[in-house]
């Protein structure tokens, strides 16, 4: 799992990277998948996930699970959330900080 690790912090650098060039699109293309790759870990680690599963998929199945605190589960749902036709969010919804939350989650349940 090490190295599924560095992809998340390879995708949320990029992230974070692409929001300060001015590519929000990408950063939250980058944000979903680290998170993602993170809620696939999880669930696997729980026998809940599969291998097949996408980084959205893993997202859509982490975002019902009913186990989850509910700011997890928020941030998940987020993160699953379709943009509008402007592609754009809420303006109060940044995915770079809801995939923040999502991975802490993981890094945190999978420490104890």
């Amino acid at each position: 799992m090490e190295g599924t690790s560095i992809h998340v912090q390879e995708e949320m650098l990029l992230a974070k990277q692409s929001r300060a060039e001015g590519n929000e699109g990408r950063a939250r293309v980058c944000a979903r998948r680290a998170a993602g790759t993170a809620a696939g870990m999880y669930l696997l680690e729980r026998g809940s996930g599969s291998l097949e599963d996408n980084a959205l998929q893993s997202l859509m199945k982490l975002s019902e699970l009913d186990s989850l605190p509910e700011r997890v589960q928020t941030a998940a749902s987020w993160l699953v959330e379709r943009v509008d036709e402007s592609s754009s969010l809420p303006p109060e919804v940044d995915l770079i900080q809801e995939a923040k939350i999502v991975i802490g989650f993981v890094e945190s349940a999978s420490d104890s």
